[in-house]
């Protein structure tokens, strides 16, 4: 866990927002809930994102969408990632996030699951470069907040998409943009090419974030090194592992020379634990528990015990059965 009194080096600027760190928790559908973020933040983090959120769910005051954003009272600073193909409804999606407190707007062009390309939205906005560059305009003028672009490398049909569109969107007003060097049409396969990344570093004057297969804190100093992109950007890798984001942090000099051990199984249970006890408190015990599995396998990865009774897991409905499961496990390693 973070040490208190640590004094830590000052990250980098995004419009006017002033980050105490280069390591950032990516947005991520189903994960990067409340409970997520004030987790990632314990280790470290200072910026960190909700899911990336319907604007038109949060114009037409989807319960559901609501829900995911779950802001109130949350730690400053808080990024909200929007995803949608209508300007307009992007533009009023944008001003309720920062009526709720949003310190950043982040617009997806990343996503690459079928259902949001089909509809125009996620990656599938970059088969549409004077739209994506319209969107950002509006936005611009929508929100007095720092704004960014996260977004992948291009598409089949137009494969230097970012490279051409980030010069263009730093025109029109976007603070920062964070590349995942991928093409919509990779999804998640393959090897994010980061060369791509320091290629739109050297091309534009805002801040570039890299996003992509940093799967160990030294993953992030490389980065750095290879593409003098200002900021890293940390996804799957995190999930049931936010001790990464220290770890990063460490390889960037940012803890004053302190290293951050690996985690030992007692230490994963342990956070484990008080995951879904956050989880069952925030969202009761059916839906927390619901949304915890797909957490738990991750924290429990390296556990043989684990394996052998995933099964019996996944039976498991009541918060004391887990608590049980999880504490067995500790007990036995």
């Amino acid at each position: 866990m973070q040490k208190e009194g640590l004094k830590i080096a000052v990250g980098f600027k995004i419009g006017a927002l002033e980050l105490q760190t280069r390591t950032l928790p990516a947005p991520l559908a189903g994960y990067t809930d409340r409970v997520f973020r004030d987790i990632a933040r314990s280790f470290g983090c200072h910026l960190v994102f909700t899911e990336m959120l319907s604007a038109e769910g949060l114009i037409r005051n989807s319960r559901q969408t609501w829900n995911l954003l779950d802001a109130e009272g949350e730690d400053f600073p808080l990024g909200v990632q929007i995803f949608g193909q209508n300007e307009n409804s992007l533009a009023e999606a944008a001003r309720l996030c920062v009526d709720k407190g949003a310190a950043l707007v982040d617009l997806n062009l990343g996503c690459p699951v079928r259902k949001i390309v089909r509809n125009g939205a996620g990656s599938g906005l970059l088969d549409e470069p004077k739209k994506v560059l319209s969107i950002v305009r509006t936005l611009r003028k929508a929100v007095p907040v720092a704004l960014t672009i996260k977004m992948r490398t291009g598409t089949s049909r137009y494969p230097n998409a970012a490279k051409e569109l980030a010069p263009l969107m730093e025109k029109e007003g976007a603070d920062a943009v964070c590349i995942h060097p991928r093409t919509l049409e990779q999804s998640f396969g393959g090897k994010a090419d980061w060369r791509l990344i320091g290629e739109i570093k050297s091309i534009v004057g805002i801040p570039v974030i890299g996003n992509g297969d940093i799967l160990k804190g030294e993953d992030a100093r490389r980065m750095r090194e290879e593409t003098g992109c200002d900021g890293v950007m940390i996804g799957r890798a995190s999930i049931g592992n936010p001790w990464i984001f220290e770890q990063a942090r460490a390889a960037l000099g940012e803890l004053n020379g302190r290293t951050v051990c690996l985690p030992s199984l007692r230490d994963r249970i342990e956070l484990a634990l008080r995951h879904i006890e956050t989880m069952v408190e925030r969202k009761g015990e059916a839906r927390g528990i619901k949304e915890f599995r797909k957490h738990a396998m991750s924290y429990l990865r390296y556990s043989s015990f684990a394996r052998q009774n995933r099964a019996d897991f996944f039976k498991l409905n009541r918060l004391q059965e887990i608590k049980q499961f999880l504490t067995g496990i500790a007990v036995n390693c």
